[in-house]
């Protein structure tokens, strides 16, 4: 981390830049954990995960502690706090008082061609606008920068296209009639859900089972520059809601993502800031927070069984054949495309194994209320 942070600060006159972005880069750079930064700056590991997911300021003494921490300048994180506010100020000010540009934000041309705005006459745009993200005036329309947040909201790590498509899964998702959420009944349904592992026709049988236990699951294509794999929210407190892309159309990525999301809803996250999970394929980082890092433990951990798999990795290696995978995956009682997926992630090589890959979108697409692929759910705004 350099202690020189005009050029960041110029930066900031155009898309602020968060504090927690220099704290990330910084940590990666060290090879340190968010355990290794508590424990040297004496804040709880959560509070500096907040910080590194951009959902939280820094104060002065949480600015000194960290740059001790990192042995620079105590004034440096806190400079960039204090351009960061000034900057979103400014931009919250344009964004009141010239709400096209909130709105040329958004893909609106797209949600037109996607059906879900309908008038295009642009002096109706607005008030469909508002109807579609459930405010009540144009003042409230959510404001992001195409490429990050631009201000502190709760959706300060989401895109306008991703923000838009959570949106659409929460509309059609308040279409559908489910029985009261139990976590019991969630928890009770794991084994029959990874006994649909080993089937891929079975992935069809997977809405219903949710929606028995109050889970309602929604797949919405993604728009164009959403890069985006799932989402978790609520429709209330007792009414959970599990979105999907499908944009990797593969057995084994539909698996981790589902399981991902069913551990964000048993752990109850997403009811105030929806959890909104982008790139999966590549969303093993060691610096992320502590919301991800469990459904990502609990995804892994439910498609097979971490002991047998890494003595599995470590018996053979690199080396690993079709036919090992394939005597693996009976013994674990799971579809093959499944373990290469998992094979891909250990390695990190995402050409690994291509032969194995199975789509499955069309199959689960036959039992679910879906958005997309040339089909339109009529919704009312």
């Amino acid at each position: 981390m350099s202690n020189d942070s005009n050029d960041y600060y110029e930066k900031i006159d155009f898309d602020p830049i968060h504090p927690g972005f220099f704290v990330k880069d910084e940590l990666e750079a060290r090879g340190w954990t968010l355990k290794d930064l508590a424990r040297k700056s004496g804040y709880c590991e959560q509070t500096i995960s907040l910080v590194v997911s951009r959902k939280k300021t820094l104060s002065t003494d949480l600015a000194k502690a960290i740059s001790n921490a990192f042995g620079v300048s105590n004034e440096l994180l806190s400079n960039v706090q204090t351009s960061y506010d000034r900057a979103v100020a400014k931009q919250r000010d344009l964004g009141n008082t010239n709400h096209d540009r909130t709105l040329s934000a958004y893909p609106i041309d797209e949600m037109i061609e996607r059906g879900w705005l309908r008038d295009t006459r642009q002096k109706f745009i607005v008030s469909q606008m508002i109807r579609f993200f459930e405010t009540t005036g144009k003042d409230q329309i959510p404001y992001v920068s195409p490429a990050f947040a631009a201000m502190k909201t709760d959706y300060s790590n989401s895109s306008p296209a991703q923000l838009a498509w959570l949106y659409r899964v929460r509309h059609i998702a308040r279409q559908i009639d489910a029985p009261e959420y139990s976590e019991e009944h969630l928890r009770n349904a794991l084994p029959r859900l990874r006994e649909l592992m080993s089937e891929p026709d079975d992935v069809q049988f997977v809405p219903d089972l949710l929606l028995n236990c109050g889970v309602r699951l929604i797949v919405v294509e993604a728009l164009k520059d959403a890069k985006i794999c799932g989402a978790t929210c609520w429709l209330s407190i007792k009414e959970p809601v599990i979105g999907l892309t499908t944009r990797y159309d593969r057995l084994d990525n539909f698996w981790f993502v589902l399981r991902h999301e069913i551990e964000h809803v048993l752990c109850a996250h997403g009811k105030e800031i929806p959890q909104i999970d982008g790139d999966t394929e590549l969303g093993l980082s060691n610096v992320i927070d502590e919301h991800e890092k469990l459904a990502n433990d609990a995804s892994l951990g439910f498609m097979v069984s971490p002991l047998k798999f890494e003595k599995f990795i470590g018996d053979l290696g690199v080396k690993v054949t079709e036919n090992d995978i394939r005597d693996f995956a009976s013994r674990e009682h799971v579809h093959p495309s499944i373990v290469a997926g998992l094979l891909r992630r250990h390695f990190k090589k995402f050409d690994l194994l291509n032969t194995l890959n199975l789509k499955i979108r069309s199959t689960l697409l036959k039992n679910l209320v879906y958005d997309g692929w040339g089909k339109v759910v009529p919704v009312e705004l």
